[in-house]
């Protein structure tokens, strides 16, 4: 990609910067539902609204744990759904990390993710782990999450937050994503996209790094 005109860059979290683990995912929710969910998680995610206001930030830890106890067939303890719920979550390639490292001097570079609490808190000792920075704050720019700023994506007020808390032109920005519905609003609102392939970011699809 060119880096003419532009200033800005946004990444997705899951499937863009650490890969998602979904197989594992349904091995350890069917264990802790005690069912095959593989079928029946997205519905799930979509026919329960506590998913989505967890992701918001409307309940919390203890309040999320709870709905998942009343999906179970069992009574599974706080320590097993955590690890169900972060299973999902996969490693952060060292490339990837190299790539976001020679980028921060040249652009501002930020993470918008429709992500919660505990997923946080996982892919925060995760990214301790993978690199050289305690935290993602110590390498991003600033780090926008959906449960912090109380709105999701595909919403255009969650994308018109960040253009006007860190103040930068639609058109001098770039948004990278795995989800088509996000990439549509956001062209919709004269941002520049790319659509990445689950886990599978590109350095070719990333600015060359030089102003």
């Amino acid at each position: 990609m060119s880096n003419q005109e532009i200033e800005n860059i946004i990444l997705d979290l899951g499937g863009v910067i650490i890969n998602l683990d979904m197989e594992h995912a349904f091995d350890m929710f069917s264990q802790l539902f005690g069912r095959d969910v593989r079928s029946h998680m997205m519905e799930d995610y979509h026919n329960h609204k506590f998913f989505r206001q967890y992701e918001i930030g409307v309940i919390n830890d203890e309040e999320f744990r709870d709905s998942m106890r009343e999906l179970s067939n069992s009574e599974p303890d706080d320590a097993h759904i955590d690890q169900a719920w972060n299973s999902m979550l996969g490693d952060i390639p060292k490339e990837r990390i190299e790539w976001i490292e020679e980028l921060v001097g040249h652009y501002n570079v930020v993470i918008l993710s429709n992500t919660n609490s505990i997923h946080i808190q996982r892919f925060n000792k995760i990214f301790g782990q993978s690199s050289r920075y305690s935290l993602p704050e110590d390498l991003f720019h600033k780090t926008y999450y959906s449960h912090e700023i109380n709105d999701r994506k595909p919403n255009r007020s969650c994308f018109q937050y960040v253009l006007d808390d860190f103040g930068m032109d639609p058109q001098k920005t770039v948004f990278y994503d795995d989800n088509t519905d996000n990439i549509n609003v956001a062209k919709e609102m004269k941002i520049n996209t790319v659509l990445v392939e689950k886990n599978l970011l590109r350095r070719d699809q990333l600015p060359d790094g030089r102003k």
